[in-house]
């Protein structure tokens, strides 16, 4: 092979990773480092200038640190300041001018003492029923834009014959779409079965309206996408209002001090060049996610993955690179220097990374990959750490310093070798944990680094909220991909209404068998999503008989459903009937029986206006 083929390949080989790594598609979940990987670098150039560069040798590497007690923690070409380029405003960390010492990290409690305020404001206080929780995010205003939006493009595709929605007709569709999460059928269509269909859907709305709505249902106006090769085209556009609302919303609830973030899937099997492929998720297939959670599992912030992303970062960000900048844009809304703690794996993890999370007042632990610490950092390969010489439990830390910021490497064995990095713990002090022992065949005592136990109690927000959505999401197919990413949406604020209303519950010091679970939630808001302001219109003529064959046999001791309070005080359309049978008020202290009906609450009242009027009392 001619030295002119041989440089031809390595320029593609270098091409080929510098194209991985903007793309982000290098360091994976779980992945594993070895002796030849390359170190961490920031920017592009920097790491095609150490591809093209000569190995170093080993007299050239970087001293031990007993040999060189005081030396220089980086050269001077690293603060590089200019107030006109962004790329200068953060020091470019070389890995190789760090030192790093075999020593513990200090850990002071009182130094990442929370600052801030997880106080409640009066305005959510107030808020009592799922609805209300969940109108905190689906606002008025959101659902009139969905619904101009909608009218506009059934306009725009069909002139002749357009089909308007209206406002009730749209929290009657997402009442449904949240029903249909909970109560599991074979088919959207079987939820109208005139034998076997779900009576609440079928008194909502009848199937071919829900279909048409389905079919119309539009939140962006199609003529303001920019084209494919204009710079200001989003391919998020048929999403973005519902994106910039939610994300707002979301924020808007004062933050808890530990967050995590992590990748989340929407999963479908929609062909669409957005979705991707997540080996280490349940569902490996779909459309990426970036979320900011709290430990209970409520997202803060999210991001959706849609390709190599061309958003400039703001005149006071660095630009650290493809997944670093996701974190960064993340924690945007989470306050500066109020302690905040992030928790983040490998993926996520760098050294400039944290540094910069630093100074803004953020601390910040992950997982870390053994190459993106440099060669200068002396932790144990995989091969000596799970040598069976090395007793399980064994841990190695290293610790280095850089303009005031404190880093702390630890390696620890476990059934595999677990790095961590991390900018306020260390390995001091060390617990223990139980590990099964196949000698013994028991459970005996290992040695657990406090870095260890930190981790791995405040790292699963993201994961949290996905076991959330596995329960009850939404399953009704489309072929438009952003129906789908829609739906997960939905499923994002009903979860984050109800960890909002549990939390208020127990602000209020409510009792918790009065407080609902997640299923008891979902149906009691699509209920009220289904009949809040909805106009009754009284049954003429002969009753109809859509559910059986044969008439429904008469049963004593019915028992009535109390219906919620969205419904039961929306002042629309409580209409009187009169029912051959009596039962007794539901009038709380009324104890009289009544043939008087309100069609809207299926409820029996009272309505005698000389002795008692429970059936306006009721409704005020």
């Amino acid at each position: 092979m001619s030295r002119t083929t041989r440089k031809k390949l390595k320029d593609d080989d270098i091409e080929n990773m510098l194209m991985r790594l903007e793309a982000g598609e290098i360091s994976e979940d779980d992945a594993e480092s070895d002796e030849d990987d390359l170190d961490f670098y920031p920017s592009r150039k920097d790491l095609q200038a150490v591809l093209e560069d000569k190995e170093v040798s080993d007299e050239e590497e970087v001293p031990e640190t007993e040999e060189c007690p005081d030396p220089p923690l980086v050269h001077e070409e690293i603060y590089q300041q200019a107030s006109t380029s962004r790329s200068n405003v953060f020091p470019q960390i070389n890995t190789r001018n760090l030192i790093w010492k075999k020593r513990s990290l200090e850990y002071k409690e009182e130094s990442i003492a929370f600052l801030g305020s997880t106080e409640l404001g009066p305005e959510l206080m107030k808020l009592e029923t799922p609805l209300q929780f969940f109108s905190q995010y689906f606002s008025e205003d959101l659902l009139k834009k969905i619904v101009e939006e909608t009218n506009k493009y059934s306009t725009q595709t069909n002139i002749d014959r357009p089909v308007q929605i209206s406002l009730t007709e749209l929290r009657k569709y997402l009442g449904i779409l949240i029903f249909m999460s909970v109560y599991r059928y074979p088919s959207v269509r079987s939820y109208w079965s005139s034998k076997f269909g779900f009576r609440p859907i079928i008194e909502a709305m009848p199937v071919n309206k829900f279909e048409k709505v389905r079919s119309i249902l539009h939140f962006n106006d199609n003529n303001l996408h920019k084209p494919v090769g204009s710079p200001d085209h989003d391919k998020l556009h048929k999403l973005r209002p519902i994106i910039d609302h939610l994300t707002m919303k979301f924020s808007s609830v004062p933050m808890e001090q530990r967050l995590s973030v992590d990748e989340q899937m929407c999963a479908t099997k929609i062909s669409h060049f957005l979705k991707q492929y997540l080996p280490n998720k349940p569902h490996k297939w779909g459309f990426k996610l970036f979320a900011l959670c709290s430990l209970a599992g409520y997202c803060y912030d999210f991001i959706i993955y849609s390709g190599t992303d061309k958003e400039p970062m703001r005149s006071n960000e660095p630009d650290i690179g493809v997944t670093g900048n996701t974190v960064i844009k993340l924690t945007r809304r989470v306050p500066r220097m109020m302690n905040h703690v992030i928790y983040f794996d490998n993926y996520y993890t760098s050294l400039p990374l944290m540094y910069y999370m630093a100074k803004e007042g953020i601390w910040c632990l992950g997982t870390v990959q053994l190459n993106r610490l440099g060669k200068s950092c002396k932790l144990p390969k995989k091969k000596e750490v799970m040598n069976s010489n090395v007793p399980r439990g064994s841990y190695v830390e290293n610790t280095t310093s850089l303009d005031g910021v404190d880093f702390s490497a630890i390696s620890w064995k476990d059934n595999k070798q677990v790095t961590l990095l991390s900018t306020y713990i260390g390995a001091e002090p060390v617990e223990t944990i139980e590990r099964y022992d196949k000698n013994q065949k028991k459970k005996v005592p290992i040695p657990c680094p406090k870095i260890i136990k930190e981790y791995n109690a405040h790292m699963g927000g993201v994961d949290l909220m996905d076991s959330f959505l596995g329960r009850y999401h939404i399953k009704v197919k489309s072929r438009k991909w952003y129906m789908r990413i829609f739906y997960h949406l939905l499923d994002l604020s009903v979860i984050n209404s109800w960890i909002l209303y549990k939390k208020v519950s127990a602000k209020k010091n409510l009792n918790p068998k009065q407080v609902l679970n997640l299923a008891e939630f979902r149906a009691e808001l699509a209920d009220a999503l289904c009949k809040y302001g909805e106009h009754v219109v009284p049954s003429r003529g002969r009753p109809s008989r859509n559910f059986s064959e044969e008439p429904a046999p008469k049963r004593k001791n019915i028992q009535q459903v109390m219906p919620s309070r969205d419904v039961r005080y929306d002042g629309v359309d409580h209409i009187q009937s009169r029912q051959q049978n009596r039962m007794r008020c539901m009038n709380p202290g009324c104890k009289l029986l009544s043939s008087i009906m309100c069609l809207k609450c299926k409820v029996y009242l009272c309505s005698n206006k000389k002795t008692t009027d429970c059936f306006n009392d009721f409704h005020l």
